[in-house]
């Protein structure tokens, strides 16, 4: 008995994935952030580090790297199967990670300490809020940007909240709310942009602090490079791609095996 009934959620939540991406495919600024988000998943996969890394800190680097494709793919599946607070929960944590290893880039011994240090001194140091201060700090941020995106997630779907209500609501406007998935144009959209700006986010604090072990590696962050280009240039400005043009010419020239 809850087994089929299970089945025929699973059937539920398979139809509205399938119809959510017709919608999204109809919408070429929806199409662009569901193609960035898979840039960002395919790079982030493509740079772990192999098992014949022993750098302690590169694997710990690459375990958080799992847990931000994890976290990516599970807010995706879940957004275009009609559970948007859900997948909004699953942004909150790809936040929070995403901050962690922008914070490691500033200082690679931070990497060693996160790991090694007692529980009580780790969150002392590296706790949300002190990693997103000094971020804002390094970065010359008069206003708290990134606790604003993070509040804005923990209020609509990582915590218990009223203002969370919104996102069970199937219709714009309404008040009566839906147990369990629906399919709603204006929430998918919103929900997949946040999506999308989060995913180039991610990919680019992964890709700054680990290390490459092949060429193939190099190959993955220049066509994630060339297709954040393209999403920059759809929806803020236009970006300069020298430096993406000059990286090709290097990678060709290892292929090639030239100095």
């Amino acid at each position: 008995m809850i087994l089929t009934k299970s089945q025929n959620l699973y059937k539920g939540e398979e139809a509205i994935r399938e119809e959510s991406l017709r919608r999204l495919a109809a919408v070429p600024d929806m199409a662009a952030h569901l193609e960035i988000i898979e840039q960002s998943l395919n790079l982030i996969y493509v740079l772990l580090p192999s098992r014949n890394v022993h750098d302690a800190d590169q694997r710990t680097i690459g375990n958080l790297g799992i847990r931000m494709f994890n976290a990516l793919n599970a807010s995706l599946k879940l957004s275009l199967s009609g559970y948007y607070q859900a997948s909004g929960l699953q942004l909150r944590d790809l936040l929070e990670t995403t901050f962690l290893l922008d914070y490691f880039s500033t200082d690679p011994t931070l990497v060693t300490q996160w790991r090694t240090i007692p529980e009580k001194q780790r969150k002392a140091k590296f706790g949300p809020a002190k990693i997103r201060t000094e971020l804002d700090r390094r970065d010359g941020f008069i206003k708290a940007r990134r606790r604003d995106a993070y509040d804005m997630l923990c209020s609509l779907a990582g915590h218990a909240t009223p203002e969370g209500v919104v996102m069970l609501v199937p219709v714009p406007g309404g008040t009566d709310v839906h147990c369990g998935p629906f399919l709603e144009n204006t929430a998918l959209h919103s929900v997949l942009s946040e999506t999308a700006k989060h995913a180039v986010t991610a990919a680019g604090a992964f890709r700054t602090v680990v290390q490459d072990e092949t060429l193939d590696q190099n190959e993955a962050r220049i066509v994630f490079m060339e297709a954040e280009a393209d999403w920059f240039e759809r929806f803020f400005e236009t970006p300069d791609r020298t430096g993406i043009a000059k990286l090709r010419e290097t990678l060709a020239s290892a292929r090639a095996g030239k100095p």
